[in-house]
């Protein structure tokens, strides 16, 4: 699978954001639970994505040789970085600075990275993908022209006979 670039990344994190905040609005202790368990099991979740990464395109696969599946544990490593955010979010004053701080640090670290991991990744061992699995295998089919063979060359609407 091809690793993921930051922008798509960023778009179905960004759609994520936005179901998360409106879990966060549920009256009292259910909206903080509810934001913080999706937080935490999203990319275990819906064919072992988030609802963001399942509208764009986008998987978590472990980096591991092995071919194992990301699990839920996976995912909770994966994302324990942006449950402390949230929870710094919670905190009046200086969570509102600390929290786009460590945010900020988690973004550095992906856009330095050779891989485009982030913290959380490098503790789960995981990595974004495309679902479109990269090409050049021996099974691959080429593609064709729609409507042409290798027997018409100049297309499916050449009739001339010569």
């Amino acid at each position: 699978m091809r690793k993921a670039d930051l922008t798509t990344r960023t778009i179905a994190g960004l759609v994520d954001l936005l179901l998360i905040i409106g879990l966060a609005r549920l009256p009292d202790v259910i909206g903080f639970l509810s934001a913080s368990g999706y937080i935490l099991i999203r990319d275990g979740l819906f064919d072992r994505r988030s609802i963001g990464k399942r509208l764009i395109g986008l998987r978590v696969v472990t980096s591991e040789e092995t071919g194992q599946e990301m699990t839920y544990r996976e995912s909770i490593i994966r994302n324990a970085p942006f449950v402390a955010v949230y929870f710094l979010f919670l905190i009046p004053y200086a969570g509102w600075i600390l929290a786009p701080l460590a945010l900020g640090a988690e973004c550095l670290v992906a856009l330095g990275d050779d891989q485009g991991m982030r913290t959380g990744d490098m503790l789960a061992r995981t990595y974004v993908a495309t679902d479109v699995p990269v090409s050049g295998g021996k099974n691959d089919v080429p593609l064709q022209q729609v409507g042409t063979s290798p027997a018409a060359p100049n297309g499916p609407l050449d009739t001339h006979t010569s």
